[in-house]
């Protein structure tokens, strides 16, 4: 059996040095070339073939020398839009420098050559023209020369940049994060005008009446630059919009579109009436979702038994206590905003009160928040007592109230069962 495996470990080494001596004989003095290319059904054969080893000439001397980036960023064009870009090249090598296209995903257009070809020091225009498709934000083309350069083989030239439509917002959805109740809101964001004419802000608005009541809007108009602005900088307007919404917005999640209207102006800076079909004028108008959340001032540590309700207020799933469990159960109360050192709170509410008791502790102050250790008791009657939240009334519930009006109550929902004794 060792006589076998010694026999078959020698005979895969012997095979394997036969094999590269045979690939290296064969292969051993080409040299390597390879660039990037796409497979465009097109193209891929004669593309193949032209890349392969036997087909490059080795000794020839032209060389390829690229004027300027290979790649060009044309910034932000509008869906459904035309663009053209020459770039330039030059022969600086000994021989004549052979050109044809690859393989492309736009029109590529090679300059006026004779033959195909440039005599040493002969430069030459490479131009790319393409369609700005609508439903897509990010824009990529490429076209591919194919030259006798044995060092550059195949050049990949390629266009990219940003599709916009007519205006832009930035950012895509406005946020806030968190606010408390009783606290302002503030918003803000700019918007792009990439036509070929200027606007007149007009009606800001939410899509919430309650919001747009809150709210006051202030726009302000400014040149883009290059610095702050980047690709945008080609933007004909821009403008600079601060939304502040006063203290009354209720708890909960907020979910709603701003509503940037405006005006078409004329060459003279007049306005251009836009009929609708019943005669009557209308507005332009671009949207953005903003979103963010109100909560109260009051709120409890979170945790993976205690979640926050989407309208405010938390739910506390306790579980099942058994005859053997602790009948205590300890959490934090947090208060915040800037009303933390004028409020003092305290235990307003207990249902059912014969079965839980709750007292908060001294606060702790944390930062920016104070808390309120919670010490809820349960009191086991003779029967099992179930408050599982199958439904909206089948919770216990604690109300932590204060004594400070611009805090309004908060609700603890308990889910529990606590059994017998």
């Amino acid at each position: 059996m060792k006589k076998f495996l010694a026999f078959l470990v020698l005979a895969t080494v012997a095979g394997a040095t036969i094999a590269w001596s045979v690939n290296q004989r064969k292969y051993g003095d080409r040299e390597v070339y390879f660039a990037s290319f796409s497979m465009a059904p097109s193209n891929y054969d004669s593309l193949t073939k032209v890349r392969s080893p036997d087909d490059v000439d080795v000794s020839s001397k032209a060389r390829v020398e690229v004027i300027g980036d290979i790649t060009h960023d044309f910034g932000v064009m509008s869906p459904n839009t035309d663009g053209e870009h020459v770039f330039k090249i030059k022969n600086i090598g000994e021989d004549d420098l052979t050109l044809r296209l690859g393989a492309t995903t736009c029109k590529c257009t090679l300059g006026e050559l004779k033959n195909s070809t440039l005599a040493p020091g002969e430069e030459s225009d490479i131009k790319l023209s393409w369609t700005v498709k609508s439903g897509q934000t990010e824009f990529n083309q490429t076209a591919q020369v194919i030259t006798n350069d044995p060092y550059q083989v195949v050049l990949s030239f390629e266009i990219e940049g940003k599709v916009v439509e007519d205006l832009e917002v930035v950012p895509e959805t406005w946020t806030f994060g968190e606010v408390a109740t009783g606290e302002p809101i503030e918003l803000s964001g700019t918007i792009y005008n990439f036509m070929d004419q200027d606007i007149k802000p007009t009606d800001l608005s939410f899509s919430s009446q309650e919001m747009t009541d809150l709210s006051t809007f202030e726009v302000e108009p400014f040149i883009p630059t290059d610095e702050a602005d980047g690709s945008r900088k080609i933007a004909r307007q821009a403008f600079r919009v601060k939304i502040k919404i006063d203290a009354g917005m209720r708890q909960g999640a907020v979910s709603q579109n701003f509503v940037f209207g405006f005006r078409k102006l004329d060459e003279n800076g007049e306005e251009v009436p836009v009929p609708d079909s019943d005669g009557k004028e209308f507005e332009y108008f671009v949207s953005t979702s903003t979103q963010g959340r109100v909560v109260g001032w009051l709120g409890m540590m979170l945790n993976s038994k205690i979640k926050g309700e989407p309208g405010g207020g938390y739910i506390f799933n306790i579980g099942k206590i058994s005859s053997d469990d602790s009948l205590i159960v300890k959490t934090y109360v947090v208060l915040k905003g800037n009303e933390r050192e004028n409020t003092k709170l305290s235990v307003s509410g207990i249902v059912p009160d014969k079965v839980i008791s709750a007292k908060l502790g001294e606060p702790i102050g944390r930062g920016s928040m104070t808390l309120y250790p919670l010490e809820i008791e349960f009191t086991p009657g003779e029967e099992t007592v179930a408050r599982v939240g199958s439904h909206s009334k089948d919770y216990g519930q604690i109300i932590i109230g204060s004594d400070n009006p611009k805090v309004t109550k908060m609700r603890i929902a308990l889910k529990f069962s606590v059994e017998g004794r």
